[in-house]
């Protein structure tokens, strides 16, 4: 065929269709009560499919431990399902399989989850296996010695991985010693190698309690049903966490940091680069997730753009702030080969500067926007995704209409609000720059940026 004939479809070819409409979506109604013993409940319906999903949110987060104690929440979340009134590990496993359920439990700084999803018409026996790992813990001993022994076994995996190394150092550089968020949630081995069934026990005793508590019921099942389910496996559960103190978020140093972690011989470097954030709770949350979207939230990002498509650093490279309760960390993560380390940290700094420095674009603006609007239904388009979102709300104190205005409020975020968010919340005067390569091959050019001589620590986080 002559090369003529191709023109008009080539030209198709790159003529990129437009983005569809938004299409309208409903959430269901959330129903909140509160049981006599001080519990929590939030139920939602949604009959889509026969399936429901129970989470328990308890006040048992990473930032309730005593620092000398450091991974106690987390071990003690991880050993519910080693044994609770007369199941061991096995018979919970095996019970559990045989419902066709999914159990777990898990930690973030702020809470402790413990839930379940499964049919409805499994929803009984199932929440019962439930209240009895989260009412009647039994942490049998050689429970205890195999999972921090495991745990242990990870902390030395993470510490040879570059990329797992970069993230738990950067936490350390970006947050003070006694912020909670400098130290690894699960834990760091000094802390984690000395812990004991009895601290587990205090722990548990100490915060799971229903006081505080919420529970989450969501899927094929009306609200007074969920009351009812509810009542009846925890309504004689009784007591109240102890009172916890402040959590303090105090950045490392007021100024710029330049840090090397050295890996000898290092092909690559992973950079971390970023200070304290913001929390959750913010009012200005919407304009901060469309500003961080094109800064680095997706693959069209301006950093992805840069890093990526221009300059060919790196396969990829993303931007996010870690919201919680108190103020997380803002990063810019990625990793390039080690004879870029220098020219790539500096355009992350030039492109975190252009973010400051003028509005962006209406094509950027809009395409943010649409973006974030558009991929919202997914992630509430199952039970578990739904129960998601209600923990946001009772997590961080949210009016409990915020995600029924969700998209609305990022569709009507403004250039300005983008440029006030990165002026505000983009601080280059208190980044931690934090490298894990090769140092002597990385220092000197390093050290070119401006941002002071480099300080280099070795995989243990000793300064040399």
């Amino acid at each position: 065929m002559h090369a003529d004939a191709m023109r008009p479809e080539e030209a198709f070819r790159r003529t990129p269709p437009g983005p569809g409409a938004l299409r309208d979506f409903g959430l269901p109604p959330v129903e909140r009560r509160t049981l006599a013993n001080g519990l929590t409940l939030l139920s939602c319906t949604s009959r889509h499919f026969p399936v429901v999903t129970v989470s328990m949110l308890l006040e048992a987060g990473g930032v309730y431990e005593p620092a000398e104690k450091a991974g106690v929440a987390a071990l003690t979340a991880e050993l519910l399902e080693s044994g609770a009134g007369a199941r061991s590990a096995a018979d919970i496993a095996e019970d559990a399989e045989s419902l066709g359920v999914s159990l777990g439990s898990s930690i973030s700084w702020d809470v402790a989850y413990v839930g379940l999803t499964g049919l409805r018409s499994k929803l009984e026996p199932a929440s019962e296996i439930l209240a009895s790992v989260v009412r009647e813990p039994t942490f049998p001993l050689e429970e205890v010695e195999r999972l921090r022994a495991e745990r242990l076994a990870e902390i030395l995996q993470r510490r040879a991985d570059p990329r797992s190394l970069a993230s738990e150092m950067a936490s350390r550089f970006v947050f003070s010693p006694e912020t909670p968020f400098s130290r690894p949630l699960g834990g760091p081995s000094a802390t984690v190698a000395m812990l004991q069934r009895g601290d587990v026990e205090t722990f548990y005793r100490a915060r799971y309690r229903p006081g505080d508590t919420s529970v989450l019921v969501v899927g094929d099942i009306s609200a007074d049903e969920a009351a009812a389910l509810v009542e009846a496996r925890l309504g004689d559960w009784s007591g109240v966490p102890e009172p916890a103190g402040e959590v303090l978020v105090r950045p490392r140093s007021p100024e710029a940091q330049m840090i090397i972690i050295d890996r000898p011989g290092a092909v690559q470097s992973e950079l971390r680069i970023g200070h304290v954030g913001v929390e959750r709770a913010t009012p200005d949350y919407f304009s901060i997730v469309v500003m961080n979207t094109i800064l680095g939230g997706a693959f069209s990002s301006r950093l992805n753009l840069s890093l990526r498509e221009r300059h060919g650093y790196t396969y990829g490279v993303s931007s996010g702030f870690a919201m919680r309760r108190s103020p997380g960390s803002f990063l810019v993560s990625t990793a390039v080969q080690t004879e870029v380390t220098a020219p790539a940290v500096r355009e992350v700094l030039a492109t975190l500067a252009g973010m400051r420095d003028a509005e962006v674009t209406p094509a950027e603006l809009n395409d943010a926007r649409n973006y974030l609007a558009g991929i919202f239904p997914l992630r509430v388009q199952t039970t578990d995704g739904l129960a998601s979102r209600l923990a946001e709300l009772v997590i961080y104190g949210l009016p409990e209409d915020y995600f029924e205005h969700y998209r609305e409020r990022v569709l009507a975020v403004s250039a300005d609000e983008v440029l006030r968010a990165a002026q505000r919340y983009l601080r280059p005067a208190e980044l931690a720059v934090v490298v894990v390569g090769d140092a002597a091959k990385i220092a000197g050019p390093l050290a070119e940026l401006g941002l002071g001589e480099p300080r280099i620590y070795n995989q243990e986080g000793e300064e040399r």
